[in-house]
């Protein structure tokens, strides 16, 4: 990985944070309707965790991604 695709990564990370804190912060405007957005938001953030954590913890994938011709 060059240093131009960790900057480009570094670029999208932040504008996604800017973007979910907008979201955010548009939602608790949006007070008593903006609790099922906040609700979904928290939902979804819950399965990414999820998803993340187990693919960090599954040793067959990272063998099949080390070991496997392409």
């Amino acid at each position: 990985m060059d240093k131009f695709e960790k900057i480009g990564y570094v670029l999208l990370g932040l504008i996604a944070v800017l973007y979910l804190v907008a979201l955010v912060i548009g939602m608790v405007a949006a007070f008593p309707f903006g609790i099922i957005g906040l609700i979904v938001l928290t939902g979804i953030g819950v399965l990414f965790i999820k998803v993340v954590k187990d693919r960090l913890n599954n040793k067959e994938d990272d063998y099949y991604s080390k070991n496997v011709d392409k």
